[in-house]
């Protein structure tokens, strides 16, 4: 599937599961999407499994209206993630406009924190099942739920069933061409 003309941005932190931020940058990448890292502020961001990732921007320097759509991924990162109020904001907005949202595994913590799970059916890692029901969704146990312009997934293995979704729903969701937005960044992930 090729979707041109689009931009997704991918949130990473320290600690972050490393299938869970390169499978979608690489499969977003060959739908011929750009991709954006968006971290909060460091120069650089190390896996659980210490794989290095340099972000092209942070949470306060992009704009939602920059994006089409925007990836949470899980580990541990979720869990820094939602401290920062910039990452917030920017998640919450994204939802707000009707934009594509995905969340896999832990980063159904980013999405209580951003309080746009209310009314909502999703999945997650079955560690955080009792933080999402508690933030006003309804949990299902399935490799992917789409719900609106919300995607979600519970672990690695789903991955492949989360991109075809995302990338389904990013294709459907009316957009202004890439060509007459305003560049945010000039950069791409780099390794280290």
């Amino acid at each position: 599937m090729t979707v041109r003309a689009k931009r997704v941005a991918i949130l990473v932190e320290d600690l972050y599961q490393d299938q869970e931020v390169w499978y979608p940058y690489y499969r977003l990448k060959e739908a011929e999407v750009e991709v954006i890292t968006v971290g909060t502020g460091k120069s650089e961001y190390k896996s659980k499994h210490g794989y290095p990732l340099i972000p092209d921007t942070s949470a306060d320097q992009v704009s939602v209206k920059d994006v089409d759509g925007l990836i949470v991924p899980g580990g541990y990162a979720p869990d820094i993630l939602r401290r920062f109020p910039a990452v917030i904001q920017f998640v919450k907005e994204v939802h707000r406009q009707g934009k594509v949202l995905g969340a896999i595994c832990h980063a159904g913590w980013v999405l209580c924190s951003a309080d746009v799970l209310r009314g909502k059916t999703v999945t997650c890692f079955s560690a955080i099942r009792d933080d999402v029901v508690n933030a006003g969704a309804t949990y299902v146990d399935r490799e992917v739920v789409r719900d609106g312009n919300l995607i979600t997934s519970r672990k690695p293995d789903d991955l492949p069933a989360f991109m075809r979704t995302f990338l389904e729903a990013l294709q459907t969701h009316a957009t202004a061409p890439l060509r007459a937005r305003t560049a945010t960044t000039s950069g791409s992930a780099r390794r280290s």
